[in-house]
Order: C-alpha cells, then sequence, then structure tokens
C-alpha cells in the first residue's frame, strides 16, 4: 500500500479542489484541444467573462493552465495535459459507479444496505445542476467549498473570501 506524505496530499488537494468545479473542468476540457483567448472561452461557455476569469484564475493558481499577453488579449493554454487524461478517468470512473449503485437498486428502488455502496451520500441537490458558482446557484456554491458548508451547518452561502481593505486615515 502506499503511503503519502502531507506535501503530497497536499499536492493532490490543489488538483483535486481546481477540478471542484463543472465550469473549470469544460474549460480545461476545452484547453486540452487547443489555447483559447478568455472571450472564446466567454462564447464557447456562455458564461459571463468575470466569471470566467475567476475560475483561469483558479486553474492558474494551481498550476494547471497558464496565459500570455497577446497584444490586448490573454490566451490561456493547458500546461498539464495530464489534468485531462484525470477528467477523462474520473468520467470513466463516475460512470462506473452510477451503474453499480443502479445494480445494487432493488425493485423496491431501494438500495440494498448490504452493498458497499449504501454508505455513498449524495451531496447537494440532485435534481440541480453543480458547478455554476453564482448567487442563484447555491449547490454550485456549496460544491465549491464544500469544506467551508461542512465548517456551518445551515450556511446558505459562501461568504465573500476577500476582506474589506482598510481605509488610509487621510481618506477619511
Amino acid at each position: 500500500m502506499n503511503t503519502y506524505s502531507d506535501t503530497d496530499l497536499d499536492a493532490a488537494e490543489v488538483i483535486i479542489g481546481a477540478l471542484d468545479s463543472r465550469l473549470r473542468v469544460q474549460i480545461i476540457w476545452r484547453l486540452s484541444i487547443r489555447e483559447h483567448f478568455v472571450h472564446e472561452l466567454v462564447d464557447g461557455l456562455q458564461k459571463s467573462q468575470p466569471l470566467i476569469s475567476q475560475h483561469l484564475r483558479v486553474l492558474k493558481r494551481s498550476g494547471i493552465v497558464d496565459s500570455e499577453r497577446r497584444g490586448r488579449e490573454v490566451i490561456y493554454r493547458l500546461v498539464l495535459p495530464q489534468a485531462a487524461d484525470l477528467i477523462g478517468a474520473a468520467v470513466t470512473l463516475g460512470l462506473h459507479a452510477r451503474e453499480m449503485q443502479a445494480a445494487q437498486t432493488t425493485t423496491n428502488g431501494r438500495t440494498d444496505e448490504r452493498s458497499p455502496l449504501a454508505a455513498v451520500v449524495q451531496i447537494g441537490h440532485t435534481d440541480e445542476a453543480r458547478g455554476s458558482g453564482t448567487e442563484e446557484d447555491v449547490v454550485g456554491q456549496v460544491a465549491h467549498a464544500p469544506a467551508a458548508a461542512a465548517a456551518a451547518p445551515g450556511l446558505e452561502t459562501i461568504p465573500d473570501p476577500s476582506p474589506t481593505p482598510p481605509v488610509p486615515a487621510s481618506f477619511s
């Protein structure tokens, strides 16, 4: 059995955290095909430019993507192509888990309690899409910060992590 150091697990946490958004996964998938200008991602994903830029910053901080200014525009490229491989593996694993869950369901629609999948817990509202993280999408906000949501039961929105900067005395 492999044992991982705290440093190893920290590195894994950064990558997994960066993949904890449907929109970031979509961005990575597009960047695995070719480089994209921000406006191309905005048009292709039909999301606002500030939202796309926010997710690109997360991916850049994690080391998955990099950017380069070209004139007045910024182009993004995938620097860790293994991230796209990881997404493909997660899709395969997720579909396999879903098939196993379906196979374990009895005719009355309940999961057999002896099944190892009986302990699988659905996170969030299963009838809503995850991952947009907008104010209207509380499920997406919680999906982006599961630790914060778990730490404060009943938290409906994730607080803004950026503190209000102090006002210099000369402006008061």
